[in-house]
C-alpha cells in the first residue's frame, strides 16, 4: 500500500454500541429456546438425527425438538476462543470476546474488470489476483474467497481456489466447500504447508463455511454431512445462516433475531455432539428483504442494526461470531456504495463482532466484485477500526503540560506532544482519499476516488510480492493433486 502511515490494528475490542438492552438479550434467548423446544427444527441427515436422539432430543419423523438443558450442556463445551492463523503469523486472528476483525466475503459470479470496467464472469485468476490485492491492504484482516470461478470444472474448484489464495496472501483463508473430497484435499494441502496435522490444528491457516441451514429452521442434508466431517477433522467451521426479514424470517427484527438465534443454537449443539470443543464460529446474518420485490437487501440500515444486535447474543453465549457488514445494492463504486457500506460497517464493528465478512470488494449485494472497491473499502474499514479503538484518556493524553507549555494564543504544531501522538491518534488514509488543496487536485488531473483506487489496485498487482509457499510444499501439492488442481499465473 503506497503509504508509510501506521494503520489501526486488528483485534481491537468493540462492544460500545449495544442496540439491545440486557433484558432484550434475555428475551431473545428465551424465545429461541422456546422455538427449539416447541417448534423444533427439521433434520433428515441420518447421523445428525441419531446424535440428537442419543442426546435426549424429541424425535418425531424429521422434526427434532431440542430441550433447553441440551442447549445449555453443549454451550458449555463450545470454545469461547478460536484462532484463525495466517501463513504469516502477524496476520493471526484471535476471535474472542468483542475483538473485531474485518475482511472480504461472498461467492460472486461476476467481476467488474479492472482494465475495461465492464462486467464479466469471475474466473480462477481473480481468486489469485484479489488475494494479492488484499494481502497489501492493511485494514482488510482476512481473505474469505469473494468469487466462485466459473472457468474451471466443478471437481477442481475447491483445491484450485484455496491454492490460488494461499499462494498469494499470508492472511487467513476461508471459503465454502461443496464435497467431502474437496474438503479433505484442502485440509491435506494445508497440513503439508504447515508441516503436519498437529501444526495445522494448532495454527489453522484455512477454515470452512457451511451454509447448513435453510431458513426457516431446516437443516440442508448434504451440507450437514459436510459440517459433520469438518467437526470430525477438528478444523474451524462457520455455521452460516442468513434469513431475510419478511421472507424466510418474521418481518419484525425481534422475530428474525429469535428465529436466527434458534437456528444457530441448533447448529452449535450438533457440532458439539459430533466433537466437543470443535472450534466453531456461529454465523448468524440477519438480513432484510425488499417487500415490494422479495429481493435481498444488504445495504439497508436495518441490516447493520440487526447484525450488531446478533453480535450481542454471541457475547451473551461467549462464543465467537461471524456475521456481515459492508454490503450495498449499488452496481458501481459510487456514493450509494460508500454510504450503505459505511453505515453497516460502523454499526457492526462498534458492536464488537469478531469476524465481519462481506466488508470489502463487494457490490450489488453478493453478486459482483470490483477490484477498486477493495481499495476504497480498505479506507472505510480503517476508519471503522479507529472508531472501535475509541478515545484514550489518561494523564498524558489530557495534555495538561502541553496546554500549559503552549499557553494562550499560540499553537501546538511544533510541540513535542504533537510529534509524539501525531501518527497514532488520528487515522491517515492512503492517497485514494483526496485531502489536497483544490489547486493541487486540479494539477493532479482532477481524479475522483474511484479513478485513484483503480490506479492503486493496478500498482499493487504489478509490484506487490506476497509471502511465497515453501518450494518443497508447493511441488508436493502440485504433484499430489495434479488430477484436479488448476494453476493460475500467480500461483508462485
Amino acid at each position: 500500500m503506497p503509504t508509510d502511515i501506521p494503520h489501526p490494528q486488528k483485534g481491537l475490542p468493540g462492544g460500545r454500541y449495544r442496540p439491545l438492552t440486557e433484558e432484550q438479550v434475555h428475551q431473545i434467548h428465551h424465545a429461541s429456546l422456546s422455538i427449539l423446544e416447541n417448534t423444533g427444527v427439521q433434520v433428515e441427515e441420518p447421523e445428525a438425527v441419531d446424535l440428537f436422539r442419543k442426546a435426549g432430543a424429541e424425535i418425531s419423523g424429521s422434526r427434532i425438538r431440542i430441550p433447553p438443558d441440551l442447549i445449555e450442556r453443549t454451550l458449555e463445551t463450545a470454545s469461547s476462543r478460536v484462532v484463525l492463523a495466517g501463513r504469516d503469523p502477524q496476520h493471526d486472528l484471535i476471535l474472542e470476546g468483542s475483538r473485531v476483525h474485518i475482511g472480504t466475503g461472498g461467492a460472486a459470479l461476476q467481476v467488474l474488470d479492472l482494465d475495461s470496467g465492464e462486467l464479466r464472469a469471475a474466473v480462477l485468476q481473480d481468486a489469485a489476483d484479489m488475494a494479492r490485492l488484499v494481502d497489501a491492504l492493511p485494514n482488510i484482516h482476512f481473505y474469505l474467497l469473494p468469487i466462485y470461478p466459473t472457468d474451471i470444472p466443478e471437481e477442481s474448484v475447491e483445491i484450485s481456489k484455496y491454492y490460488a489464495a494461499l499462494a498469494n496472501t499470508g492472511k487467513h483463508i476461508q471459503a465454502g466447500v461443496y464435497t467431502k473430497r474437496g474438503l479433505q484435499d484442502v485440509i491435506a494441502m494445508a497440513e503439508k504447508i504447515m508441516g503436519g496435522p498437529d501444526p495445522l490444528r494448532e495454527r489453522p491457516i484455512v477454515s470452512f463455511i457451511t451454509s447448513w441451514m435453510v431458513s426457516p429452521l431446516m437443516f440442508a442434508t448434504d451440507v450437514t454431512e459436510l459440517l459433520i466431517e469438518v467437526c470430525r477433522q477438528g478444523m474451524p467451521v462457520v455455521l452460516s445462516s442468513a434469513p431475510m426479514a419478511g421472507s424466510t424470517a418474521p418481518v419484525t427484527l425481534a422475530g428474525t433475531l429469535a428465529q436466527l438465534n434458534a437456528e444457530q443454537l441448533a447448529g452449535l449443539c450438533l457440532t458439539q455432539l459430533v466433537n466437543p470443543g470443535t472450534p466453531v464460529l456461529i454465523g448468524p446474518i440477519p438480513a432484510t428483504s425488499d417487500l415490494r420485490t422479495g429481493s435481498y437487501l444488504g445495504g439497508s440500515v436495518e441490516f447493520g442494526l440487526a447484525n450488531a444486535a446478533i453480535s450481542q447474543m454471541a457475547h451473551h453465549y461467549q462464543v465467537p461470531i461471524y456475521n456481515s457488514a459492508g454490503m450495498t445494492e449499488s452496481k458501481l463504486p459510487d456514493f450509494q456504495a460508500g454510504m450503505e457500506k459505511a453505515q453497516s460497517v460502523i454499526q457492526v464493528a462498534l458492536a464488537g463482532s469478531n469476524f465481519i465478512h462481506h466488508a470489502a470488494g463487494m457490490l450489488e449485494d453478493m453478486s459482483t466484485i470490483a477490484y477498486e472497491e477493495f481499495v476504497l473499502d480498505n479506507e472505510i474499514l480503517g476508519m471503522a477500526m479507529r472508531a472501535v479503538r475509541g478515545i484514550e484518556v489518561n494523564a498524558d493524553t489530557l495534555a495538561l503540560e502541553a496546554i500549559d507549555r503552549v499557553g494562550p494564543g499560540n499553537h501546538y504544531l511544533a510541540d513535542p506532544h504533537t510529534r509524539k501522538y501525531m501518527r497514532t491518534e488520528h487515522y491517515f488514509p492512503s492517497p485514494v482519499l483526496d485531502r489536497q488543496d483544490r489547486s493541487f487536485w486540479q494539477s493532479d488531473g482532477q481524479k475522483d476516488a474511484q479513478t485513484r483506487a483503480v490506479e492503486i489496485a493496478r500498482e499493487i498487482l504489478a509490484t506487490h510480492q506476497p509471502l511465497p509457499i515453501e518450494p518443497d510444499a508447493a511441488r508436493w501439492i502440485e504433484e499430489q493433486f495434479s488430477d484436479s488442481l488448476i494453476l493460475t499465473a500467480r500461483t508462485h
